[in-house]
């Protein structure tokens, strides 16, 4: 499988050999394929596991070792659940290597050298969401697109298209954009490149502080999306959310504001245009329920006005919006009970917008998994003061922790039990809401320990649901 022609050139001098693959996930091996298509000779794929697959062309160093004997120059290629700061990587850049990503590959070659623009996505949650809606509203303005990044497609996949629209639309974690910066010198790539077109930014509170530092360098890492961005660039944000601000006002770009007194105001129940006052969307006309979906739709609806959707596609396509999986997913009714799989909520704050969301209806809540170091302070307070929660099941390792903070208040509005797994939890909230209510699957914590990932742990809900009949 071989790259276009007219990136050869630009390739070889921003990726010189030898190449140091580290990472040997879904997107390490897609960097393999694309460098092997390319005539890459000088390869090595780095991964700590020693099961880790090794392509034909690659030399493999695997295990505890695996950076070890890092070479003097060429490149290492950093996946992106690889910290750019390890102490071989730094090692490696102060010999004279250097250290890029698949972000800074995709951006280089598709931007500068094939005309494209790149329109990324972040945020803490929602960004996969906004990502989907957005490309509902282009598809209903027939504006052709791709899309890829953290959702769906690796980014060096999109590369080898040979019917490669002119549009990318990128979902893009802290991971992915943590060491994102131009990379200078290059004859053959605009520095300008390294920085989307358009950047979206979503709610911003504090994630994977098992991964991250601190939430300064959290904050930071999803600020880079932005703070290269020239006047020529367009950053969409919600002025309400001081993260997001942060994020879309590191750059120079033409700032679009969303929410009160921004380009786009969505409040509890409508949608309107900032300018006009005009109601452009109601609240019931949505397939996912929540006020905080409405953010999203605003801010994807923003940024598809800027890649030159009308408010009638914008409105077509977000009213066409099913959801995604696992987010908020409707996993159907038994008896008079309706079951929601929320399983990608790995937050406390998507857990308090889920049962926002569902404020409607008494709520028997999932919650607890893996331990990432999160405060669950504020998660009590908002559960506390949800007057429609009845029941809250407890699972996982953050059990313990989350029953202190839930009862750190005094008595509890609702009942508390514990559980040694989904199922005995799933049960117990079934009961709790019997005759009428909504058993919700929204853990506010990762899945580790219990299951492989949210997916799977989504997937075991959703066969309890259809285990009723």
């Amino acid at each position: 499988m071989k790259t276009p022609s007219d990136l050869s050139t630009a390739l070889r001098e921003l990726v010189p050999e030898p190449v140091e693959i580290v990472g040997g996930g879904l997107e390490g091996q897609s960097t393999a394929r694309f460098l092997l298509g390319a005539g890459y000779e000088r390869l090595t794929l780095r991964d700590r596991n020693p099961s880790t697959p090794v392509p034909e062309g690659c030399v493999g160093r695997l295990g505890p070792l695996y950076l070890s004997d890092l070479p003097a120059k060429g490149t290492v290629v950093r996946s992106a659940g690889i910290r750019p700061v390890l102490p071989e990587l730094l090692a490696f850049a102060a010999a004279g290597g250097r250290t890029i990503s698949q972000l800074h590959v995709f951006l280089a070659l598709f931007q500068s050298v094939r005309g494209g623009a790149a329109a990324g996505i972040t945020g803490t949650f929602g960004k996969g969401t906004i990502t989907t809606i957005l490309s509902r509203m282009l598809d209903a303005a027939k504006v052709p697109h791709v899309v890829g990044g953290n959702i769906g497609t690796p980014m060096l996949d999109l590369l080898l298209r040979e019917d490669l629209p002119e549009l990318a639309l990128l979902e893009l974690s802290s991971f992915q954009l943590s060491d994102l910066a131009p990379v200078r010198g290059l004859s053959g790539v605009d520095p300008a490149a390294f920085a989307p077109r358009v950047g979206v930014c979503g709610r911003v509170t504090v994630e994977h502080l098992d991964w991250h530092v601190d939430q300064v360098e959290y904050w930071n890492a999803k600020a880079r999306l932005c703070e290269e961005q020239s006047d020529s660039d367009h950053s969409v944000f919600l002025c309400g959310d001081p993260g997001s601000v942060f994020v879309g006002m590191a750059g120079s770009a033409s700032q679009h504001p969303v929410g009160a007194g921004g380009e786009l105001d969505p409040g509890t129940e409508s949608l309107a245009d900032g300018r006009t006052g005009r109601i452009l969307l109601h609240r019931s006309e949505l397939r996912v329920p929540g006020a905080f979906q409405l953010s999203n739709v605003a801010l994807a609806w923003c940024a598809a006005r800027i890649l030159g959707a009308s408010d009638e596609a914008c409105r077509e396509g977000a009213v066409a919006f099913e959801g995604l999986a696992h987010r908020l997913q409707f996993a159907g009714e038994r008896e008079g009970v309706r079951f929601y799989d929320d399983s990608y909520a790995t937050r406390p704050e998507a857990t308090l917008a889920a049962v926002e969301a569902l404020s409607g209806a008494p709520i028997a809540l999932i919650l607890g998994g893996s331990d990432k170091g999160i405060d669950f302070s504020e998660l009590a307070a908002g559960l506390r003061a949800a007057g429609n929660l009845v029941h809250v099941a407890l699972i996982g390792a953050t059990a313990p922790s989350l029953r202190k903070a839930l009862e750190g208040s005094g008595p509890l509005p609702f009942s508390v039990h514990d559980h040694a797994g989904l199922a005995e939890a799933f049960e117990d909230c079934r009961r709790s809401v019997a005759g009428g209510g909504a058993v919700l699957l929204s853990p506010a914590c990762a899945s580790f320990g219990l299951f492989r990932n949210y997916k799977e742990r989504g997937e075991a809900f959703t066969a309890l649901v259809a285990a009723l009949g």
